[in-house]
């Protein structure tokens, strides 16, 4: 039996929709391809991003001192608690024991006879050109079966540097696919190669298969999920008002930062979920009243359980580096357009949109069976 080896972003990325696209693509090349798969655990290469902000603003107040103490050890608490329901995760996702990083990553050619480069960001140009190159299998030689699937660029502009390393990828690729149309533009200036658009990882499973995958939540109250990755305060001070409006609670997930949680998040919403890895995520989706996020992933959950959900654009649109093509493709094909809004309109809101999800779910199953059969046809043997 062939083995397939993917690479992605999965070796300790604590990130929800990261970490279930790790998860979906072995699983359905198992399932559907009877095929051998596993996550390659790849440490990415240290990318310089500046220094890191300071999170907290130094007073010399006694008891301010000491309740910052206070509170900083049960931060770690918090944090030490989300990392280990992330990592039991991990373990649970098919992948190899030994860690490879961009130097060592060739010692892992002899387990495999095909390789998948997928799903997330991976090959966006902030992740640095040495990953980019991990990102686009140019360690294995030409004769091994390399596949891209699903890759996204996140960011729409490239250097020289970026373009020639991209160039030089996918010229050894068989097959390139990736999730945003939007990629392509800037992918046809560097190969000449077809690019197909397939769906992410975690729309190759229905939600018959993701419904067994989750774990329900114990709350006994109803609740608005949000979940947000941009550190708008302004966002976070409307979500307020409606949360209120609507008499609901809100469960959030405060982001982590440099192993400090986000000063914004601090203080935003009425229970901090520090105890959910991805399968309670995926519960806490499911059985929500309503969902605000800026995430793709939390978009694409919150459609497959037909669950009513509204995005934020998480960076300014326009911007050099905007985040925002992958949620503008992904609501424009599906026809969830409506479904973008901004802090102004969540203000003015007085009830939870209802959403006609009718075209998404036909769509989606249309879109899954053309990225199986890209999938088949990209792991077929000719």
């Amino acid at each position: 039996m062939k083995k397939v080896g993917i690479v992605t972003l999965y070796y300790k990325n604590y990130n929800f929709g990261g970490l279930l696209q790790a998860y979906a693509l072995p699983k359905i090349i198992r399932n559907q391809f009877k095929l051998d798969a596993e996550q390659i655990s790849y440490s990415l290469c240290a990318v310089d991003d500046g220094a890191v902000n300071n999170m907290y603003i130094k007073k010399n107040n006694v008891i301010y001192q000491m309740a910052i103490k206070i509170f900083a050890q049960i931060e770690k608490q918090n944090i030490t608690t989300r990392k280990r329901k992330f990592e039991q995760f991990m373990r649970e996702i098919p992948h190899c024991e030994e860690v490879y990083d961009v130097h060592t990553i060739q010692e892992c050619l002899s387990k495999y006879q095909v390789f998948i480069c997928g799903g997330d960001q991976i090959w966006n140009i902030r992740n640095g050109v040495d990953n980019l190159k991990v990102f686009t299998l140019r360690f294995a030689p030409e004769n091994v079966r390399k596949i891209a699937y699903a890759p996204s660029m996140a960011v729409l502009e490239m250097d020289s540097e970026g373009k020639e390393c991209m160039e030089q990828g996918l010229s050894g690729l068989k097959a390139i696919s990736v999730r945003e149309k939007q990629s392509i533009e800037l992918l046809k200036k560097v190969t000449n190669k077809k690019i197909e658009i397939v769906v992410d990882p975690v729309l190759l499973l229905n939600e018959e298969e993701w419904s067994k995958e989750l774990r329900e939540p114990i709350l006994s109250k109803k609740y608005i999920l949000c979940y947000l990755i941009n550190d708008n305060v302004a966002q976070r001070k409307a979500i307020q008002k409606l949360a209120k409006k609507l008499q609901l609670q809100i469960v959030t997930f405060p982001h982590i930062l440099a192993n400090a949680v986000r000063k914004c998040d601090l203080f935003f919403g009425d229970i901090h979920d520090y105890t959910s890895g991805p399968r309670e995520f995926l519960g806490l989706i499911k059985n929500a009243e309503f969902v605000i996020t800026d995430s793709f992933h939390a978009c694409v959950f919150s459609m497959i359980f037909q669950t009513p959900f509204v995005v934020l654009e998480r960076d300014r649109a326009g911007v050099k580096g905007n985040m925002n093509s992958r949620i503008y493709d992904f609501t424009e094909e599906y026809h969830l357009e409506k479904q973008l809004v901004t802090a102004e309109m969540i203000i003015t809101m007085d009830k939870i949109p209802k959403i006609d999800f009718s075209f998404a779910y036909a769509h989606w199953k249309k879109r899954r069976e053309e990225s199986l059969e890209y999938l088949a046809n990209a792991l077929k043997d000719n």
